[in-house]
């Protein structure tokens, strides 16, 4: 038992997460405290399980050999010993499994006995420890500092944690996991479908652009040739105004009745839909540009990501000067919702209590289509759970507003945007 519980404590030690024992202590959890500081030290607890587990070895062996050669004789005793030790060596291993598979719990829970330990072995440990030391400063030949930093995994946990004693703000939780998670995001995953672009043929005029813009308060809109996935240019709204405003160095003066041909000089950014979203925003930054265009491995054009569509993987909605149409969504009712097909499945779980498995889509039209396995008409419904989605608007392609509704309706069923 001695034995079990010094290797056990040791495994339950070197397995723990220190930031998990840290928010114990922080509960006001004794034992916590305890075990944060022999994690501090690690050569002084791994000395003192060292001392012990030796100890309850060669005491338990001692004492079983000297018990059943007594009750067996010389050569029986030995034989029964050895066959003892199998049962003892599997329940060993189960115990030392189950150490490791709750090591924050065992470790806090034998803290305090390691201590008790470590002091009664006070001049083993103290020898055990400083040579451990000097061999470590032999072999390494300079001195290993802790390293002050925390990892990736131990901050989600710290932001995870839903205590009550938290100092850190829901807001601030929300962008630093959005931070912590940007690194691994593609593009692919933000942009905006070309099928939900507003895009103009070069043959368009600046009157016909003109109007469009103010319509539709765009920015910046891509320019295509021919067809829509062929996408040549980039018109930029204060582009245009200098042009119209009597041109500059480089560009003359243009008419409303002139071509985007004529008129686009801005050389596109393409990029796959694999490229990472931190390395776009790089280039983005360096080029002095707003908007690139996603292409496939065949290079046409599948969608637009905007620096305020990467910006807003961490800091939230942006009002990027190019919106997707109406909102993603707006309440309309007590319990009713209207939603713009293209919001996302994962967005979508973090506004309403839904109940919508993985799959392969992104987006909430996605979902349907792949439900239903068809292309819903108007007014066609689909029940998940305790919601109810009906479609508004879709035709012979895709789906592009749904309405979604919850029999038992209340209030405040949407939780506030970030």
């Amino acid at each position: 038992i001695m034995e079990s519980l010094f290797s056990g404590a040791e495994l339950a030690l070197i397995s723990s997460n220190v930031n998990k024992i840290r928010i114990q202590a922080k509960k006001g959890i004794k034992s916590a405290n305890y075990a944060l500081k022999l994690l501090e030290k690690p050569e002084w607890f791994l000395a003192t399980t060292l001392t012990g587990t030796d100890l309850a070895i060669v005491a338990g062996t001692s004492t079983a050999t000297a018990l059943f050669i007594s009750l067996f004789g010389l050569e029986k005793g030995e034989i029964v010993s050895a066959i003892v030790m199998i049962p003892l060596l599997i329940f060993m291993i189960v115990i030392r499994s189950i150490f490791q598979q709750h090591a924050e719990f065992m470790a806090v829970r034998l803290a305090r006995f390691i201590s008790v330990a470590s002091f009664i072995f006070f001049p083993l440990v103290f020898l055990i420890s400083h040579i451990s030391r000097r061999a470590v400063s032999v072999i390494v030949r300079e001195k290993v500092a802790i390293s002050p930093f925390i990892t990736k995994d131990g901050l989600k946990f710290i932001l995870e944690d839903k205590g009550s004693n938290s100092d850190i703000l829901s807001t601030e939780k929300e962008m630093v996991k959005a931070i912590l998670d940007f690194s691994g995001l593609t593009v692919d995953k933000i942009m905006i479908p070309l099928s939900a672009v507003m895009s103009l043929p070069v043959t368009a005029t600046l009157r016909e652009a003109i109007s469009i813009i103010k319509e539709n308060k765009y920015l910046s809109i891509p320019v295509y040739r021919e067809q829509v996935f062929n996408i040549t240019g980039i018109l930029d709204y204060f582009d245009l105004l200098e042009a119209m405003r009597g041109g500059s160095a480089g560009r003359p003066f243009l008419s409303q009745d002139d071509t985007l041909e004529s008129f686009l000089n801005r050389e596109v950014l393409y990029v796959p839909e694999t490229k990472p979203a931190k390395d776009l925003l790089i280039e983005l930054q360096m080029r002095d540009e707003r908007m690139a265009v996603i292409v496939d491995e065949y290079g046409g054009a599948v969608g637009i990501v905007t620096i305020e569509d990467i910006l807003e993987e961490i800091v939230g909605e942006i009002d990027d000067g190019y919106e997707r149409g109406d909102k993603l969504y707006k309440r309309i009712g007590a319990g009713n919702y209207l939603l713009n097909a293209r919001i996302s499945v994962e967005r979508l779980r973090q506004l309403f209590p839904l109940d919508v498995p993985e799959g392969d889509y992104e987006t909430l039209g996605g979902f349907l289509l792949y439900k239903m396995g068809r292309i819903p008409k108007r007014k066609d419904s689909w029940r998940q759970g305790d919601a109810i989605f009906v479609i508004e608007d879709a035709d012979m392609k895709t789906i592009n507003e749904v309405l979604v509704e919850f029999p038992a309706a209340r209030d405040g069923m949407v939780n506030k945007e970030r």
